[in-house]
């Protein structure tokens, strides 16, 4: 848990961008709930291009809860995301 808070105060981002990546929900959580932005962009993202880029549905669901926003935007301009990821986060707005 210092470790995450360290990271945080310090402004590094890939832990909780590898939590994303690796879909370990539980960490993405703790990071969130101990102050990591979920609107801050992450070298040069934002968390929730990660999630989305990673099908990630769970992330996207917690960034969204902890203030991240979902615009139709994000999806027209994001070439990785699969057809499935587009589905489930159109559903969502």
């Amino acid at each position: 848990m210092e470790k995450i808070q360290l990271e945080i105060k310090k402004g590094i981002t890939k832990g909780f961008i590898n939590a994303i990546a690796n879909n370990d929900n539980n960490l993405v959580l703790t990071y969130l709930k101990n102050g990591m932005s979920a609107k801050r962009e992450c070298k040069g993202m934002l968390p929730i291009i990660y999630a989305i880029n990673h099908k990630n549905f769970g992330a996207v669901l917690l960034l969204i809860q902890y203030g991240a926003t979902l615009e139709k935007e994000f999806l027209e301009y994001e070439e990785d995301s699969s057809k499935e990821a587009l589905g489930f986060l159109a559903s969502l707005l």
